[in-house]
């Protein structure tokens, strides 16, 4: 015998901003599941779920992720302080991307695109009115620079700042280019935060420190 029941719990502010399976949405309330059931011994177990219901920036009140539970949910930040730890973002991003990559399809973000994957989810953070917040007001960027059969390539290794992998013909190029992905890393986190480079190798040694 088995016996369901639902219930939907309302929230009330501050509310909170949570994120999964690549969608954001304001929590507003949350649906719980419970499933009761008896077996032919008459032993007795309970199984509950929770889904998480959310309003969207642009719909109205009351979409219930049914495909994900509160436990699955990353809250990202609440009404008394609408921004989002960088970091965060970060690992957010790289994750997705992660995810992008198992898929079957040929349109999948590449590997390297985290940039893509990040511009597209500042754009929806904005929609909320949600900024960028960190600990720290600069990051260190350990970059690893070595020589390859293209030209030459740097790396970082740190987690702390953004990872990026280049590849260029020259170290002027390669040195233009590490220039642009600061920039862009300082702009897309609308500039709370400057980002350092410091050599992982003896060929980034006195090269990074002068870009």
């Amino acid at each position: 015998m088995d016996m369901i029941e639902t219930k939907i719990m309302n929230l009330s502010a501050p509310f909170d901003y949570i994120y999964c399976n690549g969608e954001l949405g304001k929590h507003i309330g949350t649906l719980i599941v419970t499933k009761a059931t008896w077996n032919e011994e008459g032993e007795y177990a309970l199984e509950t779920h929770s889904h998480p219901i959310v309003q969207y920036w642009n719909s109205p009140k009351g979409t219930v992720w049914n495909q994900a539970e509160l436990k699955d949910c990353e809250v990202l930040c609440n009404d008394d302080d609408k921004r989002i730890d960088i970091q965060t973002f970060q690992l957010l991003c790289y994750q997705k991307d992660q995810i992008l990559q198992g898929e079957d399809d040929d349109t999948y973000i590449r590997p390297d695109d985290i940039s893509t994957i990040a511009t597209e989810f500042k754009k929806n953070l904005k929609y909320y009115g949600i900024g960028f917040k960190s600990a720290h007001e600069s990051l260190t960027s350990a970059v690893f620079v070595g020589s390859c059969r293209e030209g030459y390539y740097a790396e970082t290794y740190d987690a702390e700042a953004p990872y990026f992998d280049i590849v260029e013909e020259t170290l002027e190029k390669l040195a233009e280019s590490l220039k642009e992905e600061r920039e862009f890393w300082e702009d897309m986190y609308d500039h709370i935060v400057t980002i350092h480079y410091t050599p992982e190798s003896s060929l980034a040694t006195g090269f990074v420190e002068n870009i």
